[in-house]
């Protein structure tokens, strides 16, 4: 298992040819394109999520992912394809309702929203069967598509998976893929590959382009490897989307704009 230190003197050096930490390739240039090949990595990959868990009020409808209350170690980048969920609990905290998944808590654009169903910003209350973004400034939105109906006998909840931007490792013994103290041993075998990208960065330093695209190269190869490894097995159905049966059963959103659900 390599630690920093060892990713960036040693592993650097067999590929760049040298081991020079004064002039050109400084230690302060090498820590840097090493931890920036560790951002990339998880950034194209996704193979560190994390969860964050959000109280839901009742009339509660949308929370701000850039705020330190909805994500507390403020290093959001973007929904993980897990996607989140919605749960619901009684006051003994047994869960009562939980949505989720493509079918039944599918992400939303705020203009298919209104082109689909007209009555989804009323302020009524509901059982959410939807989920957008939207960004206002330097604020970003995760919103649900009605305001969550919670009554004061029940509490509910947002589970929110996402792909964090990790910290730079700065210790010389620190280990990337490395949170809250536990090591994702899993991912060893892709060390190599943020020193493939800090040499390309580093190549551009004299000017080599050639090798610093094939050290790109290399780096990327890594990162294929990794969504290869993880492709989903077996067969994958195609479905529409939007679950008419589903609805047909349990009313849409039509319902709030008081439309009979037949309707549509």
């Amino acid at each position: 298992m390599a630690t920093f230190a060892a990713l960036y003197t040693d592993a650097i050096d067999t590929e760049l040819g040298t081991n020079d930490s004064q002039v050109l390739f400084t230690t302060a240039r090498r820590k840097h394109a090493v931890n920036e090949g560790y951002r990339q990595f998880c950034d194209l990959t996704e193979c560190v999520t994390k969860r964050s868990t959000v109280s839901v009020s009742s009339s509660a409808r949308e929370f701000n992912l850039n705020s330190s209350l909805i994500i507390p170690g403020e290093d959001f980048l973007r929904i993980a394809d897990e996607g989140p969920a919605f749960i619901k609990y009684d006051t003994a905290g047994t869960v009562l309702l939980t949505v989720a998944g493509d079918q039944d808590f599918p992400q939303r654009e705020p203009q298919w929203l209104d082109s689909a169903d007209q009555g989804w910003r009323s302020t009524n209350v509901a059982t959410p069967t939807g989920w957008y973004e939207r960004k206002d400034g330097g604020a970003r939105y995760f919103g649900l598509d009605c305001p969550a109906d919670v009554s004061t006998s029940e509490t509910a909840e947002l589970v929110i998976p996402y792909v964090p931007n990790p910290s730079s490792m700065t210790s010389d013994t620190d280990v990337p893929f490395t949170f809250s103290g536990l090591t994702r041993r899993d991912l060893v075998p892709y060390h190599q590959g943020l020193v493939h990208y800090a040499a390309h960065k580093l190549e551009k330093l004299r000017k080599d382009t050639e090798a610093s695209d094939k050290q790109l190269t290399a780096f990327l190869g890594y990162v294929q490897r990794y969504i290869q490894a993880h492709r989903p097995k077996g067969p994958r159905a195609v479905r529409t989307s939007k679950s008419y049966f589903r609805d047909s059963q349990r009313g849409s959103h039509s319902q709030r704009s008081n439309f009979a659900a037949w309707y549509r």
